[in-house]
């Protein structure tokens, strides 16, 4: 009778959980531009979330008016005239004054303007305190996050690259960065021996937190390599990890190292742009860019996965 109770009260917990996630009604969101170009890259149906907005392509049409843009690249909110923006930790209201089509060039290639991609955006009435940069700044400089209709959104930490919480995650970090190294050199081989190299402890070089428990990590960090006898640099292990801390200390949930040349062509960064929570679900928000490319993420973060559930393409070579 007792295990019938408990299994019961599991399955009415699961039953609340999914209601809770449920009773989210649609909303969408979309990265804000220091221009006041909106680009939204995902909606939440009320249950998961999609892919919406259309991607960049050379082939386009440009709606008149936000009620006469194609109802499927809304999903289900319907048409988004008046947005939430969040600059920071302090959310303002702005609205869409028109669509319009920007141009995605890659840095890299100056292509002609008949090969260039067009992404269909939405400009609004946000004026930036700052002065806006030129429209050739690449990856252009963001606002922040915009969200319709209004939602709750809790920034994420900036976390200083030394200091204590970055002592406390470095045994976790060099145990993760090594295993990926490792996976590294067994698929495309690697110019410096195991031996050499794991000894020494990656360099963070951008770090970021969310939660308190379980509480989430974000860790941009690099392992640098030199022939003998070079001053200067001949490789680069660059690897990214999430990372969750709870009653049993830091783990890496997922690590990824990339071995790149010392310009560190491919490199891939972290803007973190919030976290918002859905029934017992959380969801971290975040562009990820370089020299070659844009990309708009929603990672679903548990304290054993951290899983991208949509993956919007900015633009790029």
């Amino acid at each position: 009778m007792r295990r019938f109770v408990a299994c019961l009260v599991c399955a009415v917990c699961a039953v609340c959980a999914v209601a809770a996630a449920a009773d989210r009604k649609p909303f969408g969101v979309g990265v804000l531009r220091r221009d006041g170009i909106l680009i939204p890259f995902a909606s939440y149906d009320g249950r998961q979330w999609r892919r919406s907005w259309t991607p960049p392509s050379l082939d386009v049409a440009i709606p008149i008016n936000v009620t006469s843009v194609p109802s499927d690249w809304w999903g289900k909110t319907g048409p988004l005239e008046e947005w939430q923006a969040w600059i920071g930790s302090t959310p303002r209201t702005i609205r869409v004054t028109q669509p319009d089509a920007l141009e995605v060039r890659c840095p890299m290639a100056a292509a002609p303007p008949r090969t260039t991609p067009l992404q269909v955006v939405l400009r609004t009435d946000y004026r930036a305190d700052a002065p806006v940069p030129p429209p050739t700044a690449l990856p252009y400089p963001k606002a922040g996050l915009a969200i319709s209709p209004p939602q709750p959104i809790a920034p994420i930490a900036v976390l200083p690259i030394e200091g204590q919480p970055a002592r406390e995650i470095a045994p976790a970090l060099l145990e993760a960065f090594n295993k990926a190294e490792r996976r590294l050199e067994s698929r495309v081989g690697h110019p410096v021996s195991k031996r050499a190299r794991e000894g020494r402890d990656p360099t963070i070089e951008a770090f970021y937190a969310f939660g308190d428990s379980p509480r989430y990590f974000y860790v941009e960090a690099t392992r640098g390599y030199r022939e003998l006898g070079d001053n200067g640099c001949s490789a680069l292990a660059w690897g990214t990890g999430w990372f969750v801390r709870d009653a049993k200390g830091y783990r890496s949930l997922e690590t990824v190292v990339d071995l790149l040349n010392c310009d560190r062509f491919h490199a891939s960064y972290m803007l973190p742009l919030g976290a918002i929570a859905i029934g017992d679900h959380l969801y971290w928000l975040a562009q990820f860019s370089g020299w070659d490319h844009e990309r708009y993420v929603v990672i679903d973060l548990t304290p054993k996965n951290a899983e991208a559930v949509v993956s919007a393409y900015g633009g790029g070579c």
